[in-house]
């Protein structure tokens, strides 16, 4: 069993497959990367028990055949290597299912055990609902859901995004129980029925890095237990969060009459340096007329910051107390020059908009205030 192709290659697939492997495993099998050649085609599969990742490149070949080998060796070997072109020669032992894979560059000669494995078996499942997204959206959608969904191995539905398909519209959901975030796109062809699915974290995480700006074809199954997302060249198949999401419309609220608008990136700013001097990692924002405080202080140590910018706010005077690294993430994750805030009173939940009349719809980010002290 012999092939040839250049490092670069088998880099750019191996590197995808890789993200698949657990970094510690009882199960030895999930450590491996199983190769397979067919029709002049290199095809690298491998797996965690619920997530799989298969990607593919081109090789000169005649050859047929199916070998694993360890994942990190093999990643290990292609990171310290400069772009060249390879050959794999693998022979069997002549005891068993064990082999040698050679391995010949222009300047060294390698050497690294395999097996020779059986070709991995796809189930059978029936991907009866295909939804289609350009790149640019599905990466939007992931970037602005994924830093706030929850960590809490107690709230497994919260650890997922929920994608809801409605008609022309796909909505992305997260949350932690503290914050929420809606990312609302438009469906390249429309969903005749309406779905729910709650993809894991750790797989848009992956699908993040992997898909960069190809286009993604996205294939839920009938049974809406798994997802596939499936592009020329790869292919991540795995496990949906099937637990019920939490009926998150029910928590945004609708007489938000205190609106104010400000610079974002000023105001981004001015979060970062005045939260930094909290004791407890919170801060005041308060509006009156049209300026807009920024407070925080350290009692114990004698330290407070206080700083004011412009806004456009028409009401009576409100002061809210926020979590600081919630309001820098939500400012963070609005593209708009300005920011629209939504507000009611001290204690009910505050929405963070782009002041854009074309992307208000887009993006809703909703934080909880804190208590404090005066």
């Amino acid at each position: 069993m012999k092939f040839n192709t250049t490092i670069k290659r088998l880099q750019e697939a191996a590197n995808k497959v890789i993200l698949a492997v657990p970094a510690k495993s009882l199960d030895a099998r999930f450590d491996n990367i199983t190769m397979t050649l067919e029709n002049g085609m290199l095809t690298m599969f491998a797996t965690d028990g619920e997530l799989s990742i298969t990607a593919k490149c081109d090789v000169a070949t005649t050859d047929k055949g199916n070998i694993a080998v360890r994942a990190r060796t093999l990643q290990d070997f292609l990171r310290s290597m400069y772009d060249t072109d390879v050959t794999f020669d693998i022979e069997r032992q002549s005891i068993g299912e064990l082999g040698t894979m050679h391995i010949a560059t222009d300047k060294g000669r390698y050497r690294v055990p395999c097996t020779f494995a059986s070709k991995p078996e796809s189930q059978e499942r029936n991907f009866d609902l295909s939804i289609e997204l350009q790149p640019n959206d599905l990466q939007d959608m992931i970037h602005k859901t994924l830093f706030a969904c929850s960590v809490d191995g107690m709230r497994p539905a919260m650890m997922g995004v929920l994608f809801e398909f409605d008609g022309e519209h796909i909505n992305a959901v997260s949350t932690d129980g503290h914050r929420l975030v809606r990312c609302r796109k438009k469906a390249v062809v429309p969903v005749v029925e309406k779905q729910k699915i709650v993809v894991p974290a750790r797989v848009l995480s992956i699908i993040q890095r992997m898909l960069s700006s190809e286009e993604v074809k996205m294939t839920i199954d009938s049974e809406r237990r798994n997802v596939r997302f499936k592009t020329d060249n790869t292919e991540l198949e795995s496990a949906l969060i099937v637990e019920p999401y939490p009926n998150y419309e029910a928590v945004i609220p609708v007489e938000n009459d205190k609106k104010l608008v400000t610079d974002r990136g000023q105001l981004h700013d001015s979060v970062k340096r005045v939260g930094r001097f909290s004791s407890i990692g919170d801060l005041k924002i308060t509006a009156i007329e049209s300026q807009i405080k920024v407070m925080a202080e350290n009692a114990s140590e004698g330290e407070s910051a206080q700083e004011e910018m412009d806004c456009t706010f028409a009401g009576e005077e409100i002061t809210i107390g926020f979590n600081t690294k919630f309001v820098e993430a939500a400012l963070s994750h609005i593209d708009s020059d300005e920011v629209l805030i939504e507000m009611n009173t001290p204690k009910t939940a505050v929405l963070f908009k782009p002041n854009n009349a074309e992307k208000q719809d887009e993006l809703m980010i909703l934080v909880m205030p804190v208590r404090i002290n005066n």
